[in-house]
């Protein structure tokens, strides 16, 4: 899938300045992101279940700002990347004309922590490969084969866009797979628990909190990171004390500040270095927005998202 990937970008490649795709990453169950700006250089892209982080945010925190004369950004997006991008664009955070978005239709993404516990060899890895819904795990104990299924991030597992909701040009057939019944299913779960359980629950989970910000950067629709409320000092809207009291709080301003707008791609989640199942909170108020409005963030440029509209004809004002 790689090779069909740098041939339409070969093809298209008078039309652009970079490319944001990914390359291999530090070790071989990760792929980082990558900013191609050498033709020559395309043949480092890398398209596979490995393929986790999202693109888009790059596009409103740098690279859109900087992009100057007729040529565009080209930038690879699966279906939760693009649900974000969308968002992007309803928000006038990036500019629609300025971009060439390569639609990679996706079967889910690799849990690498996951597919690290799956392994029953503690022989270095040489690489690792896909094959149909199996990952081969190629190491010098020879080759171990994991199902797909088993090593799926949990963001996957209740995806209900595997194919890219806007792009310019498709690269492979699109995944034909039922969308989950009832994707916030693990929410109402959640819910359905008295108030001390889930009191309990969250002190427990947002108590390992490090206040290191990796959720908020990652997040590809928190982009006032320069002047975040987390950390400005004048005025001081949230204490850089470590108590849980203050983790809670600035975790449910991130929340507040991505409802209606969450595009529920899980870089919060995949990218704690405490394992914390923060994506639970963002996909609480994209339920709620869902119920209120039958509303799904990303998926149309034109609809502005619910809480981004003032109409007083109907607050009644």
């Amino acid at each position: 899938m790689a090779d069909s990937l740098t041939t339409v970008l070969e093809s298209l490649w008078d039309e652009v300045e970079v490319v944001l795709g990914w390359e291999a990453g530090y070790d071989p169950f990760r792929a980082v992101p990558a900013f191609i700006r050498r033709r020559e250089d395309l043949t480092k892209l890398l398209w596979n279940p490995l393929c986790a982080p999202n693109l888009s945010g790059y596009l409103a925190k740098t690279w859109e700002k900087t992009a100057e004369g007729p040529k565009k950004t080209a930038v690879c997006v699966k279906g939760c990347d693009s649900r974000s991008l969308v968002a992007l664009i309803q928000e006038g955070l990036v500019s629609r004309d300025r971009l060439l978005i390569v639609g990679l239709p996706c079967s889910g993404t690799v849990d690498p922590d996951a597919l690290n516990a799956a392994r029953t060899s503690s022989a270095p890895v040489t690489h690792v490969r896909f094959t149909r819904d199996i990952v081969e795990i190629v190491s010098d104990d020879g080759t171990e084969r994991i199902p797909l299924e088993r090593v799926v991030a949990r963001r996957c597992r209740r995806c209900r866009h595997p194919n890219p909701v806007l792009s310019d040009v498709l690269v492979g057939d699109p995944v034909d797979r039922p969308a989950p019944q009832d994707p916030f299913a693990h929410v109402r779960e959640l819910d359905a628990q008295p108030l001390e359980a889930r009191r309990a629950f969250w002190e427990r989970e947002l108590g390992r909190c490090l206040r290191c910000y990796a959720c908020r950067n990652a997040c590809p629709l928190c982009v006032c990171q320069d002047r975040c409320l987390a950390e400005t000092r004048s005025p001081k809207w949230v204490s850089q004390r470590d108590s849980l009291r203050d983790k809670v709080l600035f975790h449910m301003i991130h929340t507040l500040h991505l409802a209606g707008r969450c595009t529920e791609c899980g870089e919060c989640e995949r990218v704690c270095p405490m394992k914390i199942p923060i994506g639970l909170l963002k996909e609480k108020t994209a339920e709620i927005a869902f119920d209120l409005w039958h509303y799904e963030a990303g998926l149309d440029t034109l609809v502005p998202p619910p809480l981004l509209t003032y109409d007083p004809s109907v607050s009644g004002l």
